[in-house]
């Protein structure tokens, strides 16, 4: 499947880095990054719900997760802090339980943001007949700047909890992305709206974050590569630039062979998704492990093209890197997907070769 995207959607992504760009640059995000540092991307949401960006991905708006992934591969790029990833797993839960897109609908209306836990562990909830809920809900991105908690809790089912109660605490396991508050927060006696989730939608929506997480890698990957190339034209050493030494070279063409090859694997599994394509899952299990590997790969890179500098507060690079460790963690690493891969490869493979699936 060949992904080429349309005028609208490149336009959108335009319209989209150049909202980032203005409101959220590098110094910034360096600013954000200090230990101790509190943010908050408002103005950057404000900027998105004018434009109608917290709303794409919905049938409503006639966009799919292809769409929806685009716009967080911009925020990854900016290393804009989680809210508009959160918001996208938030979205995507609600799409896939029974009876939830009113709250959606509602929530998008008022313009609300979503936040939601990437722990992606139902039974680290358990919610009563009464709808309240016990347990702890971790690997929450923003969750102090959301309107509204979503999460998977026993079931399966998806729980909607207002954040105005919610008391957020640090995660220590979150420390190494300084560029996001990431927390955690106690759910015991708490009120919540539960939707019922089918098991095949339960499993839908684990694609759908891991496809999300490539996206966010992804563009950040993208960054890295591009601030690398110009610094490799810009810094001088023996009388001529950086870039010209073939050591250099061999970094930069490498990574850029990678970044290319996550940007094929995440576009086609978003839109394998969309389409429900035989062999989605496929995708999204070499989708992950692709990019998580090109992310890590491409940070290191720009740590060491920069030299010393992409150690420090100067340069953004190190930032990529701490993102790049964090997001391999999340929605299942390189190796839990390839596994899953090789569990579906004769599947898939009788698929393309059009053998049915009970003599693969």
């Amino acid at each position: 499947m060949s992904v080429v995207l349309t005028d609208l959607q490149e336009e959108l992504r335009r319209t989209v880095r150049g909202a980032i760009e203005a409101r959220h640059g590098a110094a910034r995000v360096i600013e954000l990054a200090e230990a101790g540092a509190e943010g908050d991307d408002a103005d950057v949401w404000k900027a998105f719900s004018d434009i109608g960006v917290p709303q794409i991905g919905t049938p409503d708006s006639g966009t799919g997760l292809l769409d929806l992934g685009l716009m967080v591969q911009e925020a990854g790029r900016g290393l804009l802090p989680g809210t508009l990833l959160g918001h996208a797993l938030g979205q995507r839960l609600l799409l896939a339980a029974d009876g939830a897109a009113g709250p959606l609908a509602e929530a998008d209306a008022a313009g609300h943001r979503l936040a939601a836990s990437w722990r992606l562990d139902p039974a680290a909830v358990t919610v009563e007949s009464d709808g309240v809920l016990h347990g702890r809900a971790g690997a929450v991105a923003e969750g102090r700047q959301a309107d509204v908690l979503v999460l998977p809790v026993t079931g399966p089912a998806v729980a909607c909890v207002d954040t105005g109660p919610l008391g957020f605490s640090p995660e220590q396991a979150g420390a190494i992305d300084t560029g996001r508050d990431w927390t955690a927060v106690d759910l015991d006696g708490v009120p919540a709206r539960v939707y019922g989730l089918e098991p095949e939608s339960w499993r839908r929506v684990l694609l759908e974050a891991a496809v999300l997480l490539c996206f966010d890698s992804l563009g950040s990957a993208e960054r890295c590569l591009d601030d690398a190339v110009r610094y490799a034209k810009e810094r001088r050493q023996f009388g001529q630039a950086i870039g010209g030494f073939q050591a250099v070279k061999h970094l930069l063409v490498d990574a850029h062979v990678a970044v290319d090859n996550a940007r094929s694997a995440t576009w086609h599994a978003a839109a394998a998704l969309d389409s429900g394509a035989a062999g989605a899952a496929f995708s999204a299990h070499v989708a992950k492990a692709v990019t998580d590997q090109a992310h890590v790969r491409t940070a290191a890179v720009g740590i060491q093209v920069h030299g010393g500098t992409g150690f420090t507060r100067e340069v953004p690079a190190h930032l990529h890197a701490r993102r790049s460790r964090y997001n391999e963690r999340l929605a299942g690493t390189p190796a839990e997907h390839l596994d899953a891969m090789a569990d579906d490869l004769p599947m898939v493979l009788g698929q393309w070769a059009g053998v049915p699936a009970d003599r693969t």
